[in-house]
């Protein structure tokens, strides 16, 4: 009997909570003629979930409703009036008349075939309170002919109010469902544009130890040759050729790994560079979102402002947002606790300019030469005791010059980079 009455509720748990609710909303009410007739809240809600929701079961959720707010009048007015048991039952069950034609009606009218005709919706739901509160106001022998006058002018309009209440929650729900949606889907692009930016410049890196690693391999085959040729017959010199070749050999083996990887990396990219590509304001807003959440994250008081002279589409997205990304990231580290950083994007003749400024304590002029160099960092963990590996900024001039870019610092009082990137290189013809 349990596992028959648990299995009744999961399958109708919907209907059951917009009754509760329908039930609960229903308190709400007014006595527009008398003390038993009333018009409730709990319409426009019944009216709201049924159009928002598609798969709740009209007529089966009305009468849920109807059953629901049948029993909390009962055991309101049995515990605040002094009416006998029969008296509360007569004086409540016309309620429940009424939610049952309402959900016949709305289902009778096909009410859902209309949820993108505003008109024909608000014409079929006022028609339908209409007549479900003419039926209920006629059980309970209220409506006398001198009445008529006043009692079908006020169910007219009170229809037509709670329609316009129950259609703009309906829409106001939908923009608001659609709104959570469109968030979340600009959360996971943001999320998605930074894992590419940042695969795009582990590419980059991995290309290079591609290239690195086969000069080494080519000049440990050179070796190879060059000991077998000119000492061909000395045993040392022989043993230390074959070991040139199996130096080779292993290179050739950690670069066809590389190729994989590189490979991998690449189909990925090329997948994602099927879009048309991205405006400068929408990667700016990116990485807008994605800095403040990790200055919320490591609870960092900074303000930084974003600005920018053109908007124009790249193709070139992921290495802008990777650069830009590295600079501000260093800035915020600069900057401590509390600090004003500046992105801006001017263009000076045939380049596009984008500069990160910081007021944090700069950097001194004697290490002008050195900023760029592998190992070359100020930011130093007190909780480890290890220095900075210091390549973001390596990552950045690497990238920069990729494009035929160039990036320089000035330095008085603050820092501020600046990287130049030609115009043709960022927008394609």
């Amino acid at each position: 009997m349990f596992a028959v009455a648990r299995d009744w509720y999961n399958k109708y748990k919907l209907s059951l909570n917009t009754a509760l609710m329908v039930t609960l909303s229903s308190v709400l009410f007014v006595y527009p003629f008398n003390q038993h007739f009333r018009f409730t809240l709990g319409v426009v809600v019944l009216s709201t979930l049924l159009l928002y929701f598609p798969r709740l079961p009209i007529i089966l959720t009305a009468i849920l409703s109807g059953i629901g707010i049948f029993i909390t009048r009962i055991a309101i007015d049995c515990f605040i009036s002094s009416n006998d048991l029969y008296t509360v039952i007569v004086y409540a069950l016309p309620a429940f008349a009424y939610y049952l034609f309402f959900g016949i009606g709305l289902h009778v009218l096909r009410i859902r075939n209309s949820i993108r005709d505003i008109p024909t919706i608000f014409l079929k739901l006022s028609i339908v309170d209409l007549f479900s509160n003419f039926i209920e106001i006629s059980i309970r022998n209220d409506l006398r002919i001198s009445d008529s006058a006043v009692i079908l002018p006020t169910l007219a309009g009170v229809a037509i109010i709670r329609t316009i209440l129950a259609v703009y929650s309906c829409y106001s729900l939908k923009r608001y469902g659609d709104f959570i949606l469109e968030e979340e889907r600009l959360i996971r692009y943001t999320q998605m544009t930074l894992l590419f930016a940042e695969l795009k410049a582990e590419l980059y890196y991995l290309q290079k130890a591609s290239q690195d690693i086969e000069k080494v391999m080519e000049r440990s085959y050179l070796l190879y040759q060059h000991l077998n040729a000119d000492n061909a017959h000395s045993s040392d010199y022989a043993s230390l050729g074959g070991e040139a070749l199996t130096i080779a050999r292993d290179i050739h083996e950690i670069k066809k790994d590389y190729y994989r990887i590189t490979s991998g990396i690449e189909d990925i990219l090329l997948s994602s560079a099927k879009e048309k590509g991205m405006s400068l304001s929408e990667i700016l807003y990116i990485i807008e979102q994605n800095t403040t959440s990790l200055m919320k994250l490591n609870n960092k008081k900074i303000r930084i402002s974003y600005s920018h002279e053109d908007e124009f589409i790249t193709t070139k997205h992921y290495t802008i947002v990777s650069i830009l990304n590295n600079l501000i990231i260093n800035a915020i580290e600069a900057c401590g606790e509390e600090g004003i950083i500046k992105v801006t994007q001017s263009k000076k003749g045939t380049d596009v300019v984008f500069c990160v400024d910081d007021d944090g304590d700069g950097i001194d002029v004697s290490d002008f030469k050195l900023i760029f160099e592998a190992g070359y960092s100020t930011k130093y963990s007190a909780a480890t005791g290890k220095m900075s590996t210091g390549l973001g900024l390596v990552h950045v001039k690497n990238l920069t010059e990729a494009m035929g870019g160039s990036i320089y610092l000035s330095s008085d009082s603050n820092t501020k980079f600046c990287v130049a990137l030609p115009l043709a290189e960022l927008v394609e013809h």
